[in-house]
């Protein structure tokens, strides 16, 4: 846009031409120590309630969720030429079958108590905290190159509408994802044959909040993962 001075015609910048990465960086990097503060928490209440994190089982869980997630590899492989939208709809739709396979086969193999089941979620839930933070380090190093790669990268993450947001929504969203996680993995410890049932719940909570974040606010979007995720963690607890 330009507008006229005295001294003569100048060119400025309109508010749709600014860039809609600026302050991205610093804001998110800011806000990355407290991603650490949500296993911390969830450790800190149930060490408070009497249930100190046994580190083995942690480790197991989150173990377990990688293995879950190499698994999506050949799947993902599997379809690499198919359209976008279907591809993206199976590999996150497989999910609940292959995180809550994992989970099931883990906590059967243990006969988990309460307080292994509990350190399982735990380090399950973590673990995911820890890529998460990965991610956006990632994200922030990508903001700041030109590369074509990079470039493409951007238009990515601008299409998806939510670069001046605050981070904490997703500090939030790690809340309600943990206690979808260490509630998993007391329903499922508790009631084996749950796992059929926590297989469509947890591949349509994915597959609804990744469709409900296109459409509608973020608060919203937050609103629905804290209902499922607390709604899944009280009925662990509540269970035993």
């Amino acid at each position: 846009m330009n507008i006229r001075t005295e001294a003569g015609e100048m060119e400025v910048m309109s508010t749709a031409e600014k860039d809609p990465f600026a302050g991205v960086s610093e804001r998110t990097l800011k806000y990355v120590p407290l991603y650490i503060l949500v296993p911390v928490m969830y450790g800190a209440v149930f060490s408070t309630a009497g249930y100190a994190i046994e580190w083995a089982i942690f480790g197991l869980g989150a173990l377990g969720w990688l293995v879950a997630l190499f698994l999506r590899g050949p799947l993902a492989a599997l379809v690499r030429g198919w359209p976008q939208e279907r591809a993206k709809l199976i590999v996150g739709g497989s999910s609940g079958v292959l995180e809550e396979g994992v989970r099931l086969a883990l906590l059967s193999l243990l006969a988990a108590s309460f307080p292994q089941a509990l350190s399982l979620g735990q380090g399950w839930a973590a673990i995911e905290v820890l890529l998460v933070i990965v991610n956006v380090i990632i994200i922030v190093s990508l903001i700041k190159r030109t590369d074509e790669k990079a470039m493409q990268a951007k238009q990515i993450l601008q299409a998806q509408g939510n670069l001046q947001a605050s981070p904490l929504w997703g500090i939030l969203e790690r809340i309600w994802a943990s206690a979808f996680h260490i509630g998993a993995a007391l329903i499922i410890a508790r009631t084996p044959w749950s796992a059929a049932l926590l297989i469509p719940l947890h591949s349509g909570f994915n597959l609804a909040a990744v469709r409900l974040a296109r459409t509608a606010a973020l608060p919203l979007v937050s609103l629905f993962a804290a209902v499922v995720g607390l709604l899944t963690l009280a009925a662990g607890l509540l269970l035993w």
